[in-house]
């Protein structure tokens, strides 16, 4: 019986190996995250270690800081539809699958929502489609930057300590 428990404690924790690779997954989509919205120019709105002790990220839709009821612009939602993809695109360029990326989705739709002109299915379907492969483009042209900030990222660094890792001077 004894076995039985600890079995049973082992399947709802996990093996440290688990815990190690989802460490891994959860870092290599935020610093994908990171790093696009770095590449597409948007400042961080919230960077924090969420209560899971994992690094998370959030960035405004344009220079302009806080966009808080109002619309968003064409320019604003196909910088902010690359950053939503980009931790998905991330773990599959990394790991092969990405097991992470419905709440992005989810973000994204409420993005497109706010778009100042109307956006129909398919005109969101190709954004969410643009957005990937922009992700795809710029995580794989900057392959060290990223595996740097993945590396930052594992460490708990700071914003700037992130930026760093990305312009090399970490």
């Amino acid at each position: 019986a004894p076995g039985l428990i600890a079995a049973g404690i082992a399947a709802t924790q996990g093996t440290a190996d688990d815990q190690a690779k989802r460490e891994d997954r959860i870092c290599r989509h935020e610093a994908g995250h990171f790093l696009c919205g770095y590449l597409c120019g948007l400042p961080v709105k919230n960077y924090e270690i969420t209560d899971s002790g994992f690094p998370c990220v959030e960035f405004h839709p344009s220079g302009e800081g806080e966009a808080t009821g109002r619309e968003l612009s064409q320019e604003e939602i196909a910088a902010l539809s690359v950053v939503a993809m980009s931790g998905s695109v991330a773990e599959a360029l990394s790991l092969g699958e990405a097991k992470g990326g419905e709440n992005d989705l989810l973000e994204l739709d409420l993005l497109f929502r706010r778009s100042k002109e109307f956006i129909g299915a398919a005109k969101q379907q190709e954004l969410t489609r643009w957005g990937a492969l922009v992700a795809y483009q710029q995580i794989t042209a900057n392959k060290n930057k990223y595996e740097s900030l993945v590396q930052a990222f594992k460490d708990k660094k700071s914003v700037s300590e992130c930026v760093a890792a990305i312009e090399g001077r970490a």
